[in-house]
């Protein structure tokens, strides 16, 4: 999930001067370089926490990249991508996830992929 797939898109952009308490539900995209404690509900859409972004609470949505701060939980029915930049502590429910090096990850990780019939 590039920086572009969701700039280009419908979207809806919370800036680093706004502060949320409490639950957010979007039919678009959403990035985040703002403070939000409380969830965020995106369902088939994407979810993006920049870089000075910092969440407390749970994120439900498409796919996810953390490049701040989050503490909580992420449901994604796609991706979930951890930069080099983020500092993570929580739990993750997804497909896929990657994590680059230098990420301060804690968490408890369960990838929704078939079996092989092991």
């Amino acid at each position: 999930m590039e920086d572009d797939g969701i700039v280009n898109e419908v979207k809806t952009s919370i800036s680093n001067s706004t502060s949320i308490i409490g639950t957010i539900k979007a039919q678009e995209h959403l990035i985040l370089n703002g403070t939000i404690k409380g969830n965020v509900e995106l369902t088939n859409y994407n979810f993006f926490l920049g870089p000075s972004g910092r969440i407390e609470g749970e994120v439900q949505a498409q796919n996810v990249r953390i490049r701040g701060y989050m503490k909580g939980e992420v449901k994604a029915k796609g991706k979930v991508e951890i930069t080099k930049e983020a500092d993570f502590s929580g739990k993750i429910e997804s497909k896929s996830l990657s994590v680059e090096n230098g990420a301060y990850f804690n968490a408890s990780v369960n990838l929704n992929q078939k079996s092989p019939g092991r």
